[in-house]
């Protein structure tokens, strides 16, 4: 196979210049849209879960949109942005690793600085903002692609994004299926990369899970590398998730339909896992303590904190 033969940092690297500036694509994740829906999910839900809670501070309607904004602008980064900081989970241990010693393939050292950031910033503005940019990951690894991992953008195929990350958000199904999460939702142990291996965790299983009624898994789509670490590829059935698909399994044939609801079944649980995940981030950032914000006093225009 051509992709096995090639030198792989190389390739990936060419297929990144030739996606954005031949075919001008986003980032090859779910689209900001879709983070933005599933964002705005789980701040609901979570102030559901919260209404009766004296330890967790609920979300105004301006924080949620703080969160909104900077989860959104963290999903659609810039050209020079993407060419340098790809987007991939490590399944084998949470670090970062490169190509060329030039292109960060996975996320993790960015998270590294959020996580950071988001504790020790003192401003709630600035909170919710970082806190906006980490579920943007948190959410990113709920979708197969980017957990297992599988590179996405091939130009040589004129494949430029996986077609899971535009499946559409069934709203309803989502917010229905979540509505018995507040039980769950607090959990003394929690982390943010915690939080974050959870998600990716939850995301693998169901990739190996079967398809229901068919002698295959989901793996079929996005194959697992032979070693953890290392970039998995697409299966027998390719980057086809919601269109009609049919290929080799057990010594059997498999067919799938466009918009087969086998497909809407498996991007139900993993947008719910998002919104879960997202909410539980949410929980661990309102329930740390943290002091008050100096009250602000004007000055000829300017506003400057109390002595």
């Amino acid at each position: 196979m051509l992709w096995k033969r090639m030198n792989k940092p190389f390739l990936w690297l060419t297929a990144l210049l030739a996606a954005d500036f031949l075919a001008g694509t986003r980032a090859w994740a779910y689209t900001p849209e879709i983070h933005q829906q599933l964002t705005f999910i789980a701040a609901r839900q979570y102030n559901h879960c919260m209404q009766d809670s004296a330890q967790h501070e609920r979300l105004s309607a301006l924080d949620t949109r703080y969160i909104v904004k900077a989860n959104v602008a963290q999903a659609d980064t810039n050209l020079f942005v993407r060419m340098f900081r790809w987007n991939y989970y490590n399944p084998a241990d949470q670090s970062n690793r490169s190509a060329w010693w030039l292109v960060e393939t996975r996320f993790h050292g960015h998270f590294a600085e959020l996580a950071e950031q988001l504790d020790s910033s003192e401003r709630k503005r600035k909170r919710l903002q970082t806190l906006g940019k980490l579920l943007t990951y948190i959410q990113k690894v709920s979708s197969p692609p980017h957990a297992v991992p599988v590179f996405t953008g091939r130009w040589w195929r004129f494949s430029m994004s996986d077609r899971f990350n535009r499946f559409p958000v069934d709203a309803d199904a989502v917010e229905q299926a979540v509505e018995s999460a507040c039980e769950g939702l607090i959990r003394p142990d929690d982390s943010l990369q915690r939080l974050l291996i959870d998600a990716a965790n939850e995301t693998l299983a169901a990739v190996k899970s079967p398809i229901a009624g068919f002698p295959a898994t989901w793996e079929s789509y996005w194959e697992l590398a032979a070693e953890a670490g290392d970039f998995g590829e697409y299966g027998r059935a390719g980057n086809s998730f919601g269109e009609r698909t049919e290929f080799r399994c057990d010594g059997e044939r498999c067919l799938l339909l466009k918009d087969d609801p086998l497909y809407a079944e498996f991007a139900l649980q993993r947008h719910v896992a998002a919104v879960i995940a997202s909410m539980r981030a949410i929980a661990l950032m309102q329930s740390t303590p943290r002091p008050p914000e100096p009250e602000l006093n004007v000055v000829q225009g300017e506003a400057r904190p109390n002595p």
